[in-house]
């Protein structure tokens, strides 16, 4: 009778891809790169292991990041701080708008 489905009843095989589908669909991609203010004063490095590093007028801190669909959450010793993504943009408290930085060439080795 469920033949179709491996044996599984047919409510509970769409309840499973319904619900795989949307694990899938509220996952956000992470925001890896550098994103700076158009003054540079501001700067966030995302790395793709969930650090961020944030300098702000010279002086740098480390933080752990989340992506969550729209929204960047960035937790520190200082508290958390929401991002929201609007198109290529990262906007933030106070008018806070992050752009997206060109790739730096890497760095020649020394040896």
């Amino acid at each position: 009778m469920f033949e179709q489905c491996g044996g599984m009843h047919p409510t509970l095989a769409c309840s499973l891809v319904l619900l795989a589908s949307i694990s899938i669909g509220g996952c956000a991609r992470a925001p890896v790169g550098i994103y700076a203010d158009a003054s540079g004063a501001t700067r966030y490095e995302f790395r793709s292991d969930g650090q961020v590093f944030i300098s702000v007028l010279g002086t740098t801190v480390s933080a752990a990041y989340e992506a969550n669909r729209d929204r960047i959450l960035v937790s520190g010793p200082q508290g958390t701080v929401v991002l929201v993504r609007k198109a290529d943009r990262l906007q933030g408290p106070m008018g806070l708008e992050l752009l997206p930085q060109p790739k730096q060439p890497a760095a020649p080795r020394r040896g």
